[in-house]
Parts: structure tokens; sequence; C-alpha cells
């Protein structure tokens, strides 16, 4: 009975069919844009703003945090009241005030212009 387990095991194996692992594609570069919907579903829709918002807000954050750990971020002073929904919007309102040359920025430095923009340090 021992043997019989490897046996099934082995012919098992044999008959698998393997097929090739599928390459895996690569994101297109994340624009502003793409980040600019979910920040203006929070003020637009009543019952499901939040979760854009929190979608919005938590990129933002992402971002923020490792420009912390780089010298980029010393000219920037966020605001101490409000901060989430006062960057989200400044980010939103920076997009909109050129659309067409800053919707399809990518979106680490649209983010990065819009707050230096808008919360400059000094």
């Amino acid at each position: 009975m021992r043997n019989v387990t490897p046996i099934l095991f082995a012919c098992a194996l044999a008959t698998a069919t393997v097929t090739p692992l599928q390459a895996q594609t690569v994101p297109d570069l994340t624009v502003a844009k793409d980040l600019l919907l979910p920040c203006q579903e929070a003020d637009n829709d009543p019952r499901d703003g939040f979760i854009a918002e929190l979608e919005c807000v938590s990129f933002i954050r992402g971002f923020m945090a490792a420009v912390d750990l780089s010298d980029l971020g010393k000219k920037i002073c966020l605001p101490d009241a409000n901060r989430d929904d006062q960057v989200r919007r400044a980010f939103a309102q920076w997009v909109h005030g050129s659309f067409r040359k800053r919707g399809n920025m990518p979106v680490g430095d649209a983010i990065l212009e819009a707050l230096n923009d808008k919360f400059p340090c000094g």
C-alpha cells in the first residue's frame, strides 16, 4: 500500500498539463486625471463619496510619506487643520486650473507641483 501512493503521484504528475506562464502586463503610467476622478467624487457622491475620498486621500498620503523621506518635502508646509480635505481639494483645483496641460502629467509630478503651489513654506 505504501508503494501505491508514490506511483499514483508520479502518474498524476506525468499526465498533468503544463501551460506556459502568461507574461504580466505592465500597468500604464497613472496620470493626474486618473486620481482626479476619486478626488472629485468625494464631493459629488453623497452616498459613496467617502470611499472615493479614502482612495484619493490614501494615495496622496502614501505619496507624501515617500516625499517626506526625501528633500522634496521640505518646501511643502501642509496645513494642520483638516489636512486631508484641504490637500484633496488643492490637488483637484490645481489639476482643473489647466486641465489640458496637467491632466496627463504623471500623478506624482502633479501632486508635488500642486502641493508646492498651494502650500509653500515661508
